[in-house]
């Protein structure tokens, strides 16, 4: 499975560390993702979600 989260198309991104003395080096932030079983066409799907998404759904269906 990519990095990429279903519903939300969030992606990891590139920041720099800037260091003291101003270096800047590249790097990756990841996404906070979680496994979540939901009811999808008559059964259980478990598919891999960004924790935002799973709060709008919660929220949709609550």
């Amino acid at each position: 499975m990519s990095n990429i989260c279903i519903l939300t198309k969030k992606k990891k991104i590139t920041k720099c560390k800037v260091s003291h003395s101003n270096i800047k080096n590249k790097c990756f932030s990841k996404i906070n993702f979680n496994k979540q079983i939901i009811w999808v066409k008559n059964k259980f799907n478990k598919i891999k979600i960004s924790s935002k998404s799973i709060k709008i759904i919660k929220k949709c269906i609550f």
